[in-house]
Parts: C-alpha cells; structure tokens; sequence
C-alpha cells in the first residue's frame, strides 16, 4: 500500500535521495533487471501502453509525470522516473503489481540450450546438454521467413528506407539481410500486443541503433560494477565480441544476436526467458525465430501461439512517441 496521499493501492512509491540522478538509477536498474521500457519521455506518454506494457506505473501520477521507465521484473513493475512536485520536480521509485507472465514451468532446464537448423522446427526440442544437427533441408533463403512474418500478421510492407551503411558503420559489421528486410518492411513496433522488434528511426522505445548505444554505455561503465547485464557474455563494442540485442517480450524476455566482428555473417540468435536463467542458442535466423516465436506453440519455452495474443503488428511512433502531454 502506498502512503502518498490520493495514490490507489497496488504499488509502493519511493522518493529518492537528492544525491542519486536520474540516469544514475536508469543504469543501475538495467544493469540489474536488464531492457527497459520508455514510458513517458518529456511529459508525453506512450499512447500504446496497456496494462500489460507498464500502464500501473504511470496510474498513480495523473498529471505529475515528466519522465517514467520501467522494468517487468515477475509479478512486478519496476519503475523510476521524474514527477512533478509543487513548483519543482522529484526523482522517484516505485514497485507496482503486475500480473504473472506466462506459466513456463513445462519447461525445465538447467544449463544453455543449442538448437540448430531443421532440428528446431520439428518440435522435438532437445533436452539441456544436448544439440541438435544441421538439417540439409535448411531454407535456401532467408526471405522465405520474412515473406511468412509478413503473411502471418496480414501486413502491407511499408518499404521504409534506412541508411544501412551508416548503421553498419558504426557497428563495424553488416546485420542479418533478413532483419534489414523486416526492418524495411515492418519498422519498429509491437507484435502480438507483446513481442517488441527494434527497427530504425522509430522513435527512442523501437530504434535498434539507439537501445545498442544506451546498452553499451552501461555496460562499459565501470562505477556500476563488473558483471555485466548479458554475463557471462558482454554487450558487443565494434571490433569486438558480444550480444545486441534486437527484440524483447512484455514479460521481459530478450532476444538477441552474438555478434563477432572476426566471423561477420554469422549471426546466432541467443534468447533468455524472464526468469534470468541461462541463455539458449538458436542456429537459424531472425525472422525464422520471429516467426516460430509467433505463431509455433511447441517453440518453447519462447513460442506465445498457445497463449492466444493474435498475430497483429502495431508499429512504434517517430516521436518520442507521437504521443500525448499528460
């Protein structure tokens, strides 16, 4: 229960010391609980947030609120923002109910997970400790994929253009074609009310290039400790080795690519469950994960078809949301 005057049960706020920033707690709180969603940015609010995406955060405020963030941590919000408070401002924290994710208790494993090629989309998955082998019935081309995200979803490609040189610039190393083909056909946005795909130029919530940016700031610093958010890998720094990740879930799964800029074209999709346990290796590509994610119920433990979400695509706005002052 909250004691701040006026504030429905539900959720605990706390203020925060006059020494701590906001961008102290920001990297503090993603080193710990990993991705965070960009609620309220400059007193816009993110029209697409439901109660599943972070809304018990923002109820208690009304009006006060000129920043929010927050984290899907089990059976709760995390959130730390700015609100406004008299004539000024306050940095707080708060702690909301959330409802739990989806059961994964079907799904047992106790060390990382290596699935590859044809093995993966026979719905035998192998067991903890073991791997599958490379099928010879691999798809010859990866647009096969997308085409089936695309069908899925009932979506008209959007052709969006995207400065790929630049992008890849910066990293140092050229992405998956079939990211940049969802990537050109999609954008940035939301699939299924609940899976979220980084896309480019789509406002600070979807941008790819943004999110990598943010994550290897924090990982790099070193007054936040030494064990980073992906341990036991790192978040990848051009020339280097690590993870960028390129979607996550409402219930906080991330999915991402190991990136090594020595071995570029060879882009495995690693996946970590909400739970913070290990992380599982898929040999296939992007859109083929995104669609089995989507729409193949024995995915597991990552497929959502069984929980019955739909198969829509709501696209992220240029924003910081193309939103709404509060």
């Amino acid at each position: 229960m909250c004691g701040r005057s006026g504030h429905l049960a539900g959720h605990v706020c706390l203020v925060a010391s006059d020494a701590i920033d906001l961008s102290t707690l920001l990297k503090e709180f993603s080193r710990r609980y990993g991705q965070l969603r960009n609620l309220v940015s400059s007193g816009y609010v993110d029209p697409t947030v439901t109660e599943r995406t972070g809304l018990p955060l923002l109820a208690p405020f009304a009006g006060e609120l000129v920043e929010m963030r927050g984290w899907a941590s089990g059976s709760r919000w995390l959130g730390c923002g700015v609100v406004r408070a008299g004539d000024g401002e306050q940095l707080v924290v708060l702690v909301a109910e959330r409802d739990a994710p989806p059961d994964a208790a079907s799904w047992v494993d106790d060390s990382p997970l290596r699935v590859t090629g044809r093995d993966a989309r026979n719905a035998a998955q192998p067991r903890a400790g073991t791997e599958g082998e490379v099928g010879n019935e691999r798809p010859e081309d990866c647009r096969a994929w997308v085409q089936r995200v695309i069908e899925l979803t009932g979506w008209e490609p959007r052709g969006i253009p995207v400065d790929w040189s630049a992008i890849e610039g910066e990293l140092g190393v050229p992405l998956p074609a079939d990211y940049k083909e969802l990537c050109e056909a999609f954008g940035g946005g939301t699939f299924s009310d609940s899976v979220s795909f980084l896309g480019c130029d789509e406002g600070i919530s979807f941008d790819f290039l943004t999110r990598w940016r943010v994550a290897l700031s924090v990982d790099r610093d070193s007054t936040l400790g030494t064990v980073s958010a992906v341990d036991p890998h790192a978040i990848y720094a051009p020339g280097g080795k690590g993870v960028v990740t390129w979607g996550s879930t409402e219930w906080a799964d991330e999915y991402c690519w190991l990136i090594d800029a020595e071995r570029p074209g060879d882009y495995p999709v690693l996946a970590r469950s909400h739970d913070g346990g290990p992380w599982h290796w898929y040999d296939m590509s992007t859109s083929e994960f995104l669609y089995r994610v989507l729409a193949d119920a024995d995915f597991q433990p990552f497929g959502i078809a069984q929980y019955d979400l739909g198969t829509t695509f709501q696209p992220g706005s240029g924003g910081p949301f193309g939103g709404r002052p509060l």
